[in-house]
């Protein structure tokens, strides 16, 4: 198979984890058929450059129950040798920052909890115990001298995640941590991976990423007899059984087999064959960028300048840019590490899905239909298909009446386009940065483009404030269409706000003209001052304040955790009292055990 421009190299080898078996809808076919051939690499080849803080959430509680595991520490010494970091965690990777260290912590006491009681309940039932294995397990067929179909000539599949196994080999165990809740289910195609490697693979020392596999076949001779995978929770604690636990699911390596074929191959073979781009988030690790033609260009976009400091790629959406202006270390902890302490949604963000969720699903209809004579769905029905409360329900009633006035699909052709929440990708090779977008709503009217992005407020908006720096998606998306990332002439465009409220007339249409250069140029302000701060970040520091209660990684923030001692809400009518103790989500180390920014 020919390469691609951008990418050279031999694409003899197909490496597979269990990942690439899930179904991505979002992802592109083009980066996923590389990503599983290892040894094609980037031309102009791409330096290894550090990140200014560790990006990968398991990797210290990977180290750390390595520690317990492989070398017998003790938690409680675990505990002591995080408190004692300033940098990498054990001299291994990047620094870490300091809540992503909190949380760690909590998470390496989670988990081994959670191991001890499956272990104690796995025994009682007449089970061997487990116990973690050195070398992770691998299998991987001999390598030919003439390639298949596929051009591969050998192929390896592998496994992510905690690998156990009795002392006689009879049982193996699997255990795939979440950084929240353990998930109660995973793809069928993605455990039919991990059984077939968890009945047939061999223990295998790790490599070094580029360097090629031995030429032999890697399997065990003796299977087990069941193989086991649960899902654990970090965040509380909670496992679930995902294979090998239940008569529905195969126990031994015949099942696994069937499992694999059934459902892993079939879903290994797309991925391995898919053709056709599709520029999204794909793009940030893609080998391919350089070459890709369908991924848009946009040099310039908002006259960033590069940081001092060379960085990998990454991307950047609306979304990054306003978490970081409100808090840097909400930015790192939240967005780039995923860390997520359980706590309830508030009801305004919850109002504001509701009413999306039902707007793209009439926008999303074919023949396009415009909401003016559609029925307002009652409060009730709202409140029992959502769990919104009675309030808030209302409330969405009232703004879902509001929109039917202002719905752009109102009178609109039948030949005119429409895409709900259709992602807007383009590329800034100065900044090495890839820029998202996902519009509510884009459509054409007569020849013009038109952005449509709809807020839900329970407040008006605020007119001593411009509206592109209230939304900075609205400044993104004027800079987007300047830029001919979506219609090649931003005369013919348009960037419009629907803001909604409850009541009566009171809701608003809001339009901006990214032909205009005052327009753009201040479009270009407002991105700019909010991403060069946080292309330019090298420390993400907590910076507290109201948004600190809604704050997801706040458990494992010293400086967050305190503001919201000492700047409670008010309550509100109804709502539980937690007067007497802190908040049943927020772990003991939030308290203080453990360094966070001072």
């Amino acid at each position: 198979m020919q390469n691609p421009p951008g990418v050279a190299g031999d694409d003899w080898l197909i490496k597979a984890s269990p990942r690439m078996a899930r179904p991505d809808a979002p992802a592109c076919p083009a980066h996923r058929r590389m990503a599983m051939r290892p040894q094609l690499l980037a031309e102009p080849a791409v330096p290894f450059l550090p990140t200014v803080y560790e990006e990968f959430g398991f990797g210290p509680l990977f180290t750390a129950l390595d520690l317990v595991e492989h070398r017998g520490w003790s938690v409680a010494r675990v505990h002591a040798e995080l408190r004692g970091t300033r940098g990498p965690f054990r001299g291994r990777g990047a620094p870490v920052h300091p809540a992503h260290l909190a949380w760690t912590a909590h998470a390496l006491e989670q988990y081994v909890a959670a191991r001890a009681r499956e272990q104690a309940a796995a025994q009682e039932s007449g089970l061997p115990p487990t116990l973690a294995v050195t070398h992770p397990w691998t299998w991987r067929t001999r390598r030919t001298d003439a390639p298949d179909v596929r051009g591969a000539r050998q192929y390896e599949h592998t496994l992510w995640g905690r690998m156990y196994a009795s002392a006689d080999g009879t049982v193996r165990d699997l255990w795939l941590p979440s950084l929240s809740r353990a998930k109660t289910s995973r793809p069928e195609a993605e455990l039919g991976a991990v059984a077939q490697v968890m009945a047939y693979g061999a223990p295998t020392p790790r490599r070094r990423a580029r360097d090629e596999p031995p030429a032999a076949a890697a399997g065990t001779t003796r299977p087990p007899s069941l193989v086991r995978v649960f899902d654990v929770g970090c965040a509380d604690g909670s496992v679930e059984p995902l294979l090998g636990t239940a008569p529905r699911f195969g126990e031994g390596p015949v099942e696994a087999r069937k499992r694999f074929e059934g459902h892993a191959v079939p879903a290994f073979l797309a991925a391995a064959t898919g053709t056709g781009t599709r520029p999204g988030e794909s793009c940030v690790d893609c080998k391919a960028i350089t070459g890709c033609t369908d991924l848009k260009r946009t040099p310039g976009l908002w006259g960033g300048r590069p940081p001092s400091a060379a960085r990998k790629r990454r991307s950047l959406s609306a979304w990054d840019l306003r978490l970081h202006e409100e808090c840097p270390a909400q930015y790192h902890l939240v967005r780039r590490l995923h860390l997520n302490d359980l706590s309830t949604e508030n009801e305004g963000a919850r109002r504001g899905r509701a009413v999306d969720s039902w707007l793209d699903a009439r926008h999303g209809e074919r023949p396009v239909r415009g909401c003016r004579d559609r029925a307002v769905p009652d409060p009730a029905a709202l409140r029992s298909g959502t769990g919104l409360d009675e309030t808030s329900a209302r409330e969405a009633a009232g703004m879902l009446a509001e929109h039917r006035l202002l719905c752009p699909l109102n009178g609109l052709g039948s030949d005119e386009r429409v895409l709900v929440q259709h992602r807007v990708t383009a590329y800034v090779p100065e900044l090495d940065v890839v820029v998202l977008a996902v519009p509510d709503l884009v459509y054409t009217h007569r020849g013009r483009w038109i952005w449509r992005e709809t807020k839900t407020s329970a407040r008006p908006l605020w007119e001593r404030k411009p509206l592109l720096r209230t939304y900075p998606q609205l400044a993104l998306g004027v800079l987007l269409f300047h830029a001919g990332a979506l219609g090649d002439d931003p005369r013919r465009s348009w960037v419009e706000l629907e803001h909604l409220r409850e009541s009566r007339g009171e809701s608003r249409l809001e339009s901006v003209d990214p032909g205009r250069s005052e327009v753009v140029d201040e479009a270009r302000d407002v991105i700019a001052g909010l991403a060069q701060p946080l292309l330019g970040d090298t420390t993400y520091e907590p910076r507290t304040g109201h948004h600190c209660h809604g704050c997801r990684a706040r458990a494992w923030c010293r400086p967050g955790t305190a503001y919201v001692t000492d700047h409670p809400l008010p309550p509100s009518p109804g709502a539980p009292s937690h007067a007497d103790g802190p908040e049943p989500s927020v772990p003991p180390h939030s308290r203080g055990d453990l360094p966070a920014h001072d």
